[in-house]
């Protein structure tokens, strides 16, 4: 992960906490007040953040929202989505992950149909099957369950029963964490017992994040990646890369 987008996530973090100084930031990020500027105009230019006098403010408060949270990394996750269509070749049956990455996946698949013939894509997200629903190339299924608005997806034991009916070639997945030793994280246990069960229906899994998800801090649910799994990212500085390899998962970036 660059210094940029580790700074960028927890100036995110600070700012949906209020609205502080630059000096506080800067004290906060233990950076000088000039990074802190460069940063917040940065994050003002992608549109995610406003200026104010001494300081910024979120142009959509705390509750991170489906669409506030796409913004963040959006070139990054077209590079990655982009990536991952290569992946869909050869398959016929392929699970779709919630979550803003995969959702750029999707938005992928639909401006990629003519290449697409008879996939069928089962997911829980509301937003890709939004995406895919007009795909004429594309049989769709939609799982049931527990809706989930901060992921716009469906979880729980209705969902997890549904998808035990499926065989994948294919799985994508995305976390709001991914690490070589511990796998993929997330908050809830909802999350990982879906994600758990959709990569025992495959012997196919790719993960798709990018370079922010990089660390095992703070979530409290996790599951391990099977070896032999491919992570897609837009960017991986060669010390993560090795550590993934030595764990049997596969980069591309």
């Amino acid at each position: 992960m660059t210094g940029f987008n580790r700074r960028k996530e927890a100036l995110l973090r600070l700012l949906q906490t209020g609205a502080p100084s630059v000096n506080a930031l800067s004290a906060a990020l233990d950076v000088s007040v000039a990074t802190v500027r460069r940063d917040l105009a940065a994050l003002a230019d992608e549109g995610v953040i406003a200026r104010t006098y001494g300081g910024a403010t979120l142009l959509q408060r705390a509750e991170s929202t489906f669409d506030f949270r796409r913004q963040l990394a959006a070139a990054a996750k077209r590079k990655i989505a982009e990536a991952a269509f290569e992946e869909v070749k050869g398959a016929s049956t392929v699970f779709l992950d919630a979550g803003t990455t995969i959702g750029t996946f999707a938005e992928t698949l639909a401006l990629m149909q003519d290449r697409l013939n008879g996939l069928v894509v089962v997911t829980q997200s509301q937003r890709v099957a939004a995406s895919l629903a007009k795909v004429s190339s594309i049989e769709l299924f939609l799982l049931g369950g527990r809706y989930q608005a901060h992921s716009e997806g469906v979880f729980g034991p209705l969902a997890e029963k549904t998808i035990e009916a499926f065989r994948f070639d294919k799985v994508f997945l995305g976390a709001d964490a991914v690490s070589a030793r511990f796998g993929l994280g997330e908050t809830t246990l909802e999350q990982i017992r879906l994600k758990e069960i959709a990569m025992q229906r495959s012997t196919n899994v790719c993960v798709l994040a990018d370079d922010t998800k990089f660390h095992d801090q703070d979530l409290p649910f996790w599951v391990t990646l099977p070896v032999g799994a491919k992570v897609i990212a837009n960017d991986m500085p060669q010390q993560l890369r090795d550590e993934f390899r030595r764990a049997a998962i596969e980069i591309k970036a």
